[in-house]
């Protein structure tokens, strides 16, 4: 038996890493069952760690035990396992770096532009640059980078793509990431009689001052902007040679990225060539208009231990030329991305290049659905509020995001490639005096670079659309953290995450990418418990905050934590992440209550009844079914009653988990008031007799109906699906729930019926449209990637095909065949190994593939009642 897929806190072979004491991950190859397993970690020839044989099947969250890590620590580490005849296996290696773990470590400086910044002003990018020499016989060479803003780095010439639109996305006030670059084979690359060698860094806006939310407001955190960099050179006699930001290096701000923004785009003159004759100014604090300061007192300077944004798939385009000349190129696919290109003509020859998801009547890209209106000389707090309201700005007004490239020529052959900006688009539209060439235009998909863990086929081609959609939205989304869509708002709002947690599991491996995130929920927590709707904050808190209160949206400081335990069997970061969770809940717990003084004093579980705060309700029902209110004015008694028992019975079952007794208790009596309450208020009063499908998906959903009062709202709910032709009748936060509910009611046809239905509002009535990824409403007449909808994925794999995690080692595989569907497969790179559920019919028999991976065990039932333990291997089945 040999360990596979070996990785060091969810992350292969990590650079920087800023965990002191990681854990170990592996999957097993050949054999049955691991029975023991011996872990030696080296750093170079020592060795700090061997943990002799150790008698266990375990292969995850297995933590490192021996001598402290330091700084830049690289340390290998071997496995061999011993199988379930105790027979060793050959050894596995792997290896991991730790970053910088001290601020004593750091001696570079903070460095900016040598100007003062006007918040009315926008500023091209900054080059920064310094020449310098490598030492003889260099063996090691580490770069590590941050900004307030994002940066790029070239070394003699060539961009690091390690990380794309670096340090990533955190809030500013609070945390700052920085990325550590092997740039060993950069240095050594170009022989030994190069001299002088040059680093070079871009700094731009980013989400630090540029133009961010859904209002494109800037300056958010501040209006300086500034780099730090640290590259350390080690030779063969163990030396290192450090150059760092300081105010020694050259700078001027006169290259050819005269505007960058992430969402309006750039503007790009080929001709200019930074002349750096200028010097780079060290920071201070007074420099920083935020609200922390520099040092100690400052934001944290943490490694990421997430994994990078990168350049992933290149597509070409075919040309589109309407009768009047116009010039599209459609990539046939839905990204977020950018464009590289090359191009020769006239000096100051100029193209413009809108990019879009959609085009209008007349074929010409169509900004409408995702673009708002922002005053041309910036927001302020009045003409903000006007906005919230819904009211007309007056004055001179322009519109974000632009998504548009202004490109100058040189006048000589010229290659361009977007440094600080992602577009949505499929389309884009290009006008301009410069010649162009369809097939020297290409279109980068740009996204954290996270392992393809799942995938799913079936008979119907449009449902396998429906999942690729789905994987290219969310491809389209998580950039380093989940986005809502990669255009207008492009926010990491906290509803869309939780629903789509585990369909996001089943496509991609999401753990480092969600540790993260949850960081940054962490950092952004109020005092009082709560969260913004939009994590990490991005300003305009007036509403961001107010909403946060929402549920189903500030329900994600729980359930995220819960589905993680769920899905990778992480305890520790369900104990990390506690703290917040009991905040929330002590939260609820203190702001129950009608708000009305007269319901507060006719309903008898007012103490249990919430309503209080804001919320969006269900949130973008098909129009047929919305709430004519909504906003601050709207009350949702009934959706927050719901949810107050679903938190409450979910942090009393962690609270369980994590021995907090006394806090179960307290969350279970409340529990039993929400059910009570919601019974009084809904269910006698008739409110679930209702063809409004959220309504009766919800309290289903939860858990709060028992009995006969569940057992009649499944038999309502199947009639409203009937009564509106089997499409779909819920938003955003009881879609997911749509099909589970009527599987467990016993339903499974009706489920599959649902879901074939090619009618819109539904799943696939999207897809009949030419949809390529998924939209943000069933109208299809806002955005166009929003990848939350797209969480019926998960009934998909744990119900079609049947695959479900249930904890260390150990899975659940229940197939339910159904609909018109004639063969499923559906693959899962689970955190235990790959498993396989497929099952195929032939007339009235179905047979059932399933491949268990090895040390893992899996409870198979399959329909009419048989059930099997099974160890790995593939195993076939018959039903007749």
């Amino acid at each position: 038996m040999k360990a596979v897929r070996l990785r060091t806190e969810y992350l292969t072979e990590p650079i920087g890493l800023g965990i002191r004491n990681p854990r170990f991950f592996w999957n097993c190859e050949g054999g049955i069952k691991q029975t023991a397993y011996q872990i030696i970690a080296k750093r170079g020839t020592e060795v700090v760690w061997d943990s002799g044989k150790v008698d266990s099947d375990a292969m995850t969250h297995i933590r490192y035990q021996g001598k402290s890590l330091r700084s830049r620590d690289i340390i290998s580490w071997t496995v061999c396992l011993w199988d379930e005849e105790g027979k060793v296996g050959e050894t596995s290696e792997s290896s991991f770096e730790m970053g910088l773990l001290e601020p004593a470590d750091w001696n570079a400086k903070w460095i900016s532009g040598d100007y003062q910044p006007s918040r009315k002003e926008r500023y091209p990018a900054d080059c920064f640059c310094r020449q310098f020499q490598i030492p003889e016989n260099l063996v090691k060479a580490r770069l590590y980078a941050t900004a307030r803003g994002v940066y790029d780095v070239w070394i003699d010439g060539k961009r690091l793509e390690d990380f794309i639109l670096a340090p990533g996305m955190t809030d500013y006030r609070k945390r700052i990431q920085y990325q550590a670059y092997d740039v060993t084979a950069l240095l050594t690359s170009v022989g030994n009689d190069v001299k002088e060698h040059r680093i070079e860094l871009r700094l731009a806006d980013g989400w630090f001052r540029g133009s961010v939310a859904a209002y494109g407001v800037t300056n958010v955190f501040g209006t300086q902007t500034s780099l730090m960099a640290q590259l350390e050179m080690t030779d063969a006699d163990g030396k290192v040679h450090k150059i760092v930001t300081d105010e020694s290096w050259k700078w001027s701000n006169d290259g050819p990225v005269r505007f960058a923004d992430l969402k309006d785009g750039e503007v790009y003159d080929a001709s200019y060539i930074p002349s750096y004759d200028g010097k780079a100014r060290v920071v201070k604090n007074s420099d920083i208009t935020g609200d922390y300061r520099i040092g100690n007192k400052g934001p944290l300077l943490a490694a990421s231990d997430n994994v990078p944004v990168r350049e992933k798939e290149r597509l070409k385009p075919t040309l589109l030329e309407d009768s009047t000349g116009k010039k599209v190129l459609d990539f046939g696919q839905n990204i977020a991305g950018y464009l590289e290109f090359d191009v020769k003509g006239k000096a100051r020859s100029h193209l413009r290049l809108i990019c879009g998801e959609v085009l209008d009547k007349n074929g010409h890209v169509d900004l409408s659905g995702i673009q708002e209106t922002k005053p041309v000389k910036g927001w302020n707090n009045l003409n903000l509020v006007t906005k919230l309201l819904g009211k007309e700005l007056k004055g001179d007004i322009t519109y974000t995001p632009k998504q548009e490239i202004s490109f100058y020529a040189s006048g000589g052959e010229d290659h361009y490639k977007t440094g600080f900006a992602v577009f949505g688009f499929r389309y884009v539209q290009i006008e301009g005096d410069l010649e162009i060439k369809p097939e020297n235009f290409t279109a980068i998909a740009v996204y954290s670079d996270m392992e393809q863990t799942g995938s799913f086929v079936c008979s119907n081609e449009q449902i396998n659309r429906l999942v690729e959609n789905t994987r290219w939205s969310m491809k389209g989304n998580f950039l380093d953290l989940p986005t809502d869509c990669p255009t207008r708002e492009r926010l990491g709002w906290t509803g869309d995450a939780q629903i789509f947690f585990h369909t996001g599991a089943y496509l991609m491996d999401t753990a480092a990418f969600f540790r993260k995130w949850l960081r940054d929920m962490e950092d952004d927590q109020y005092d009082n418990g709560l969260l913004s709707a939009v994590i990490p904050y991005q300003g305009v808190e007036m509403m961001y905050k107010s909403t946060g209160t929402s549920v189903g949206w500030a329900d994600a400081v729980y359930l995220i934590p819960y589905r993680y335990y769920k899905r990778y069997d992480d305890l520790e970061l369900l104990k990390n992440c506690w703290p917040m969770m009991k905040k929330y809940g002590d939260y609820l717990m203190s702001h129950l209550g009608m708000s009305s003084k007269k319901s507060a004093k006719d309903n008898p579980y007012n103490e249990y009844t919430y309503e209080k705060g804001v919320h969006l309700g269900e949130w973008l029902e098909p129009e047929k079914f919305r709430d004519k209110v909504y906003g601050a004015q709207a009350k949702h008694p009934e959706e927050c009653t719901a949810y107050l028992y679903l938190t409450m019975t979910t942090l009393a079952e962690i609270a369980g988990l994590l021995e907090e007794a006394d806090y179960q208790k307290k969350c279970q009596k409340y529990a039993d008031g929400a059910r009570q309450a919601y019974e009084h208020l809904f269910v006698k009063t008739g409110t679930l007799d209702t063809d409004r499908q959220a309504k009766l998906v919800r309290p289903l959903a939860t858990g709060i109906l028992q009995g006969e009062q569940k057992e009649k709202t499944q038999r309502r709910l199947v009639k409203a699906v009937e009564n509106y032709d089997y499409c779909v009748g819920t938003g955003f936060l009881s879609t997911p729930f749509l099909l589970p509910v009527l599987t467990e009611a016993g339903e499974l046809e009706t489920a599959y019926r649902m879901l074939e239905n090619t009618k819109k509002p539904g799943w696939l009535g999207e897809v009949l449209d030419g949809a390529t990824t998924v939209w943000e409403n069933w109208e299809g007449n806002l955005s166009q990637n929003h990848y939350s909808p797209g969480a019926v994925c998960e009934w998909l794999f744990d119900t079609a095909a049947g695959i479900r995690v249930e904890g260390k080692n150990a899975l659940t595989i229940m197939p339910k065949p159904g609909g018109n569907l004639t063969d499923v497969r559906a693959e899962y790179m689970s955190p235990y190994g790959k498993v396989i559920s497929s099952w195929k019919r032939t007339g009235d028999n179905i047979t059932y593939e399933i491949v268990i991976p090895a040390n893992t065990v899996a409870r198979v039932i399959l329909p009419y009642g048989r059930e099997k333990m099974l160890g790995a291997g593939t195993h076939i089945f018959a039903d007749f």
